[in-house]
């Protein structure tokens, strides 16, 4: 494994910030942006210190990037990740990994055009004004970028942040109804979050546990991939987890017209086959609407009451099914 570059890290660092603090305040604002050169924002005053040697390694990474492991060894991809966990906590319901690949793409064009001016050199105060076209040309395509995503999602409603990611192991545990010493394995975590908690913590008790999101940290056990596209071989898990998850977003589509609904409920079905004999999928805000539907002779539901207060419905719909649902397939 190549040794990590400070430098270039330090630099992924100062985008990172610079972009979180330059940002407009909304993605809808952002896609209503009209970036011009003599109005994108101050590049990080680090740029000035970066020369030659910078950019010749920015553009080596960007030549050959190692996907996971950092902004040094793929700084289009992190760069890339980084926007995405920013969106996915406003605007969850997003298709945002259909769009990662171009939002890849964009971002390596725009570090390009950055490490050719390092290599050009010398730094100072004029390479930030040697950069504003740049800047507002990947501003540009950020922009088009983000219509792609209303065009493909409908209109983006006003964002707010959404606490529904990274809980502690133990919180997760104790709302869904789970005694990690009772847990069937393998264990698996359908949308882990970025830091996948639960299943570190269960992996660290010794337990057989993975997990995946669309948005995970690749490390041992845990992968980035799509709940809906993950491979779910019949009677081969002893436990699945989603703790405002896989649930949560069935439940948004279930209220939305579209068919996305459909293709949510056939996965929910395909998630109980999964299960072995006496195998649990335990899962918060229930489904009482599929859950009615499960033949009792095969399936077990267990429902328990959620001790905080539930969101609100949207306007015009019912309460929503505030519960942890517990599915066992019944032994025969």
């Amino acid at each position: 494994m190549a040794a990590a570059d400070p430098e270039l890290e330090g630099l992924g660092a100062a985008l990172i910030a610079w972009g979180g603090a330059s940002a407009p305040p909304s993605l809808a604002a952002l896609a209503r942006l009209e970036p011009t050169a003599a109005g994108v924002p101050p590049p990080p005053p680090s740029l000035a210190r970066g020369g030659p040697s910078l950019g010749a390694r920015l553009a080596a990474a960007l030549a050959a990037p190692r996907p996971g492991a950092g902004f040094d060894a793929d700084p289009a991809g992190t760069l890339a990740d980084r926007i995405l966990q920013a969106l996915q906590a406003r605007h969850p319901f997003l298709p945002l990994e259909a769009h990662r690949a171009e939002l890849v793409r964009l971002n390596a064009r725009g570090l390009e055009e950055l490490a050719r001016a390092l290599s050009a050199g010398p730094g100072g105060p004029a390479l930030g004004a040697a950069l504003a076209p740049s800047i507002a040309r990947y501003l540009a395509g950020l922009v088009d970028w983000a219509r792609a995503l209303e065009a493909a999602a409908g209109p983006i409603a006003a964002d707010r942040p959404v606490v529904s990611a990274e809980y502690e192991a133990s919180t997760q545990l104790r709302v869904l109804g789970l005694d990690p010493a009772r847990l069937a394995e393998p264990i698996l975590d359908l949308g882990c979050g970025v830091e996948a908690r639960l299943v570190r913590a269960l992996r660290a008790r010794g337990l057989e546990a993975r997990g995946i999101d669309r948005l995970a940290t690749p490390a041992e056990g845990i992968r980035r991939a799509s709940w809906l596209e993950e491979p779910l071989p019949e009677a081969t898990l002893g436990t699945v987890i989603s703790h405002l998850g896989f649930s949560l977003h069935l439940l948004h589509h279930h209220l939305r017209p579209g068919e996305e609904a459909l293709r949510y409920a056939r996965r929910y079905m395909e998630i109980l086959r999964a299960l072995r004999p006496g195998g649990v999928f335990a899962y918060v805000p229930g489904l009482p609407f599929l859950e009615e539907h499960l033949p009792t002779a095969a399936w077990r539901v267990e429902r328990t009451p959620v001790d905080v207060p539930p969101p609100p419905p949207p306007p015009g719909a019912a309460p929503l099914p505030w519960y942890a649902a517990r599915v066992s397939r019944l032994r025969r």
